[in-house]
């Protein structure tokens, strides 16, 4: 039972995405992802860089601010001095009361009368420093941020947006610590209160070599950082509209793109339904052009193809059917004839000989072509050398007495010292052997054939000359193409059917192959006076 392989597949395997579907989506996903991804990488360095910005500003912006309160209060004219020398006052006589309450404490154990109450330092503050108070809410309001005033211990005399007495000891800050030093820092931690992130930022009050106090000012970075994030949203929205008309791009990009793509689709479907005057138009000179172009060479191919295969045809069934119906009536007139004509059997008989010879030479050469097509375009050559000389030899003395038979001459003159190559001893011969056949049927009696050697340019060249009717310019292009004849002028000689080819335009295109598989070159070229020349090139060893 005889088995065909699958028919190959035409419908398309199923997209795992919709976007696989269509050349255009995918065209489409490719330039709106690039896009996308270029987008969002600028978007994010932008914004941080916007942010460290801002933020880098605000907190310039808050030492700036706590220096110009501290350069106020330094001011020994202004009165703020004295409230800070008061607090240090109400510390010292504070310290000094809870030393002698203790003392009271020792003395109550002996009269048992009870102490008188003590006035805390936190509760003078916040009725006697109300010019402290007022700068803190004065240049609060100016920056927008919290002030607070402190002593050189850390407490807090004035605060712009808490109760002083509410507002924990600051004394182990770091801004703190760097202004009592005579320095300016910020610093970003949680705020005591709200917890958020918030800019701390301290500056000195010094007259002289003497620091009274220090001044620190504070600023969620939520607040400080607002700017950086409305330059954000504006940054991602103008993002948004460039992804969106750049979609719009791709889709006009993709559409063009796609259109020749869908004509060359349509085109070859035509193509594979038989219809071979399809052609698309290539009138650009990109990549899609040069497909463009390729097909219709393709199909320029198919067609010419199928032409040359068309005449072939027709050649084979000529050649098939003139010695089949030689063998028929000669067999038919054997039959009939019988024993009353011996000789005109005998002749009958060697006719059908000769016609089945013809038909093998035929078959021959269609099995020698199939076979070199499967090695098209691929070198066989030996690695060991060659010399050709004793081969040239051999291939004239086997076309010797079909010469002689033709009554023409066949003129060899190959020099003895020809250089080695790297060939296929039997390809040459059999390349020469076809030359010398086609050369020997094209010639007319007492005509004269040529088989000679030369070595230029590295090449060695062998050539087969003959002074027949020559060929046609017309038809110089074609002479190596399979199936090609030019029987219109280089007409078969008559009486000649001792011949290696099989006269169905064979011959030639069967030559060409061999010389290509060695690695030579094959090319026609007319002859001085009349004729043509073959002339087969191979690289000569040094």
């Amino acid at each position: 039972m005889t088995t065909h392989p699958p028919a190959p597949q035409l419908t398309p395997p199923p997209a795992r995405w919709p976007w696989q579907r269509s050349l255009q989506y995918r065209i489409i996903f490719a330039y709106g992802a690039v896009i996308l991804v270029v987008l969002t990488i600028f978007t994010v360095w932008i914004g941080q860089v916007v942010y460290q910005a801002n933020l880098s500003s605000a907190e310039h912006d808050l030492e700036v601010t706590a220096f110009l309160a501290s350069n106020v209060l330094e001011d020994p004219l202004s009165g703020y001095t004295s409230e800070f020398d008061q607090f240090k006052k109400w510390e010292e006589d504070r310290e000094q009361g809870e030393d002698g309450h203790s003392d009271d404490e020792e003395g109550e154990s002996a009269t048992s009368a009870p102490p008188p109450p003590v006035t805390t330092t936190r509760q003078q503050q916040a009725i006697v420093l109300p010019r402290l108070q007022q700068v803190a809410t004065v240049y609060a309001g100016d920056a927008g941020a919290r002030v607070t005033i402190l002593d050189t211990q850390g407490n807090v005399l004035a605060d712009s947006h808490h109760l002083a007495m509410d507002v924990v000891n600051q004394g182990k800050q770091i801004e703190f610590q760097t202004a009592l030093a005579g320095a300016e820092r910020s610093e970003i931690r949680p705020d005591d209160f709200t917890g958020a992130p918030t800019i701390f930022a301290a500056a000195p009050v010094q007259q002289g070599d003497q620091i009274l106090g220090v001044v620190q000012i504070s600023k969620p970075v939520d607040e400080a950082t607002a700017d950086a994030r409305r330059i954000l949203f504006s940054l991602a929205g103008a993002s948004l509209i460039a992804l969106a008309v750049s979609t719009l791009l791709a889709v006009w990009i993709g559409r063009r793109l796609v259109r020749p793509v869908r004509e060359l689709e349509a085109a070859a479907i035509a193509v594979a339904q038989g219809d071979l005057t399809q052609t698309v138009t290539a009138n650009s000179s990109d990549e899609l052009g040069a497909l463009a172009r390729a097909f219709n060479r393709m199909v320029d191919e198919v067609r010419s193809l199928l032409a040359q295969q068309r005449i072939f045809v027709a050649n084979a069934s000529h050649e098939l059917r003139t010695p089949l119906t030689n063998i028929k009536l000669r067999s038919e007139a054997v039959r009939t004839l019988g024993n009353e004509d011996p000789a005109l059997s005998a002749r009958y008989l060697a006719e059908i000989d000769s016609e089945a010879d013809r038909l093998t030479r035929l078959a021959n050469d269609l099995l020698d072509l199939a076979q070199l097509e499967e090695h098209a375009g691929q070198q066989q050559q030996p690695a060991a050398a060659v010399d050709v000389t004793p081969v040239l030899l051999a291939a004239a003395e086997v076309m010797q007495l079909q010469a002689t038979q033709a009554a023409i001459t066949l003129a060899v003159d190959v020099s003895p010292n020809l250089p080695c190559l790297h060939v296929n001893a039997d390809h040459v011969e059999e390349i020469i052997v076809n030359l010398l056949d086609n050369a020997i049927k094209y010639t007319p009696a007492n005509g004269q054939v040529k088989l000679t050697t030369r070595v230029a340019n590295a090449q060695l060249e062998i050539c087969v000359e003959d002074n027949g009717p020559g060929i046609p310019p017309e038809d110089l292009p074609h002479i190596f193409d399979r199936f090609y004849r030019v029987d219109k002028v280089r007409s078969r000689r008559k009486g000649i059917q001792n011949t290696v080819g099989s006269g169905a335009g064979l011959g030639l295109s069967i030559v060409r192959q061999l010389v290509e598989q060695n690695g030579g070159q094959i090319r026609v070229e007319l002859a001085p006076v009349q004729g043509a020349v073959f002339v087969v090139s191979f690289p000569a060893m040094a």
